[in-house]
């Protein structure tokens, strides 16, 4: 559950940073964020886009990873890694904040999603608590 909730969280931040947009440079009417046409943002080569889809993907993955499907914490940590690679990628071209949330939360995600994802050790029959000698 905590891979889901920081999935979510962390998926959520970083499209929401996506679609605000990159640093514009003078145009800021507050620290680290700012207004204007987009052309005068600072380009990032489609960067912003790949961040959005890996995002928003996250985000939906992660909802449906409340119902327990290992395959989903699975895809959950390789979009997580996606994130964390993408606003590596695009460091500075965000506010400093936002970048620092949304790594630390894809990276948090990428290693409980890991940890979820990997197979439980089953207790075997014989060795079951449950399967004690009964004295009649």
């Amino acid at each position: 559950m905590a891979g889901s909730v920081t999935g979510l969280v962390g998926g959520a931040l970083a499209a929401f940073m996506a679609i605000l947009g990159p640093v514009q440079g003078p145009l800021c009417q507050a620290p680290g964020y700012c207004v204007g046409p987009p052309q005068q943002s600072v380009p990032n080569s489609g960067l912003d886009t790949v961040l959005l889809a890996a995002a928003v993907v996250l985000a939906v993955v992660s909802l449906v990873s409340f119902t327990g499907l290992r395959l989903t914490f699975v895809l959950g940590a390789a979009l997580s890694a996606a994130v964390l690679v993408t606003v590596g990628l695009t460091w500075g071209t965000y506010p400093t904040s936002d970048s620092v949330a949304a790594a630390g939360l894809s990276l948090v995600a990428l290693v409980v999603d890991v940890v979820a994802a990997r197979p439980s050790r089953a207790l075997s029959e014989k060795d079951s608590p449950l399967n004690l000698p009964v004295f009649g």
